[in-house]
């Protein structure tokens, strides 16, 4: 019984026609959450009426009433300040107060949320076996690909580890091509199959590198990635993670909903910042949402490039983001030199700075696996003490 904050009855009435299920009508915000105790219902949707202020209240409430909550709120107006703000109350979606079909498919995602974060409780983290790392970087040109299959490699190659690189960047993602691999199966090929997925299935479509690793690569065009639902995502990363010991995740440069869906299973966030002002203020949004989020797992800020003479260095970056950096990864030519022969640098020049540098992450998120060579040339840091924000270049990071 979803719960429809609205003080227009004949709003309230079109919205819960469109939805065709039970809802509940309330016209005093502070009944929502009561209303979610009694029915267990976990979509709360905003009516066009409701106040912002209003609606970010109750948003933050219905999320800690119940961390699997969808709030949808649907706007008069939908731009990317409303959609921002939105995000940062934790609304899973945000929509124009005309558009019933897109209220109907925001719900019905909702109900797939509740439904996997159900599942995922009942199972347990223990059950689930592997470590999920996702790569993310907030700004495209970051060497996110590229830090995610030289990741992927040191684990398979070097620790001997069983893993699996999923490339979520299913409209224009290039892990099997940096990575060599033929044109040949992707995730396009279990589009049909979701819930009836199984180890076999998933096993049939992934391609098998030299390094050991196995790739699901995404789709081969664009369009294609439209056939891709979050909820099969979800369900190719929790049958994989009982395959494998790490599941590592090349992620878009945006937050997508198939980014959101694998969040709720990741224990370790490879966050990536270069040493550019438009990356550090765009990452900087990145921690604030995932707070908002309420994101459990390990967040990794990672500084690609490190070194560049730009007048950014790694510390501060830290210091303007008040958030310890867990990986520096020197800038070299040699990284994209590389990529466009064909080769991965950690395969190739295993002794390189940036070869060694990821291998201290590989350390870092697979502990058990870090060999004695890992462990000497091991470059993560120490967890550090929180840091104080600071100003930089005389003016504190834009956070909007």
């Amino acid at each position: 019984m979803a719960a429809i904050l609205e003080f227009d009855t004949s709003t309230a009435n079109s919205i819960s026609n469109a939805l065709g299920t039970s809802t509940v009508h309330l016209t005093d915000a502070s009944a929502v959450v009561e209303s979610m105790k009694t029915t267990g219902d976990p979509l709360v949707i905003i009516g066009p009426s409701v106040e912002q202020a209003v609606a970010e209240r109750v948003t933050g409430l219905a999320i800690t009433t119940n961390p699997a909550a969808g709030v949808v709120w649907l706007r008069r107006r939908v731009d990317t300040t409303v959609v921002l703000e939105a995000l940062r109350a934790g609304a899973s979606d945000v929509i124009g107060d005309s558009d019933l079909p897109a209220l109907v498919a925001a719900a019905n995602r909702v109900a797939e949320k509740a439904a996997l974060h159900a599942a995922a409780a009942n199972q347990g983290a223990a059950h689930r076996g592997a470590i999920v790392t996702s790569i993310y970087a907030p700004k495209g040109g970051c060497g996110k690909t590229s830090i995610a299959t030289n990741l992927a490699t040191i684990l398979s190659g070097e620790m001997k580890q069983r893993v699996c690189l999923l490339d979520l960047d299913l409209e224009s993602g290039d892990v099997q091509l940096i990575m060599g691999l033929p044109p040949a199966r992707s995730v396009l090929d279990l589009q049909n199959l979701t819930d009836s997925l199984d180890a076999t299935a998933l096993a049939s479509v992934m391609l098998p590198h030299s390094s050991g690793t196995y790739v699901l690569a995404a789709p081969q065009r664009p369009e294609q990635a439209a056939a891709i639902r979050p909820h099969l995502i979800s369900r190719i990363v929790n049958v994989a993670s009982k395959m494998f010991d790490h599941v590592i995740i090349d992620c878009p440069p945006y937050a997508t909903e198939h980014v959101l869906a694998v969040l709720d299973v990741t224990d370790h966030l490879g966050l990536i910042c270069t040493p550019d002002a438009a990356s550090v203020k765009n990452t900087a949004i990145s921690l604030e949402v995932l707070t908002e989020l309420n994101f459990n797992g390990s967040v990794d800020l990672i500084v690609n490039r490190a070194g560049e003479r730009v007048g950014i260095s790694g510390t501060d970056i830290s210091e303007a983001l008040d958030h310890p950096i867990t990986c520096e990864i020197p800038h070299s030519v040699d990284m994209p030199l590389a990529t466009n022969s064909g080769r991965l640098l950690s395969v190739s020049h295993p002794g390189h700075d940036i070869s060694m540098a990821i291998r201290g992450y590989a350390s870092y998120i697979s502990p058990a696996a870090q060999t004695a060579a890992a462990a000497a040339a091991a470059t993560v840091p120490a967890q550090q003490s929180a840091l104080r924000r600071r100003r930089l270049f005389g003016k504190r990071v834009a956070t909007t």
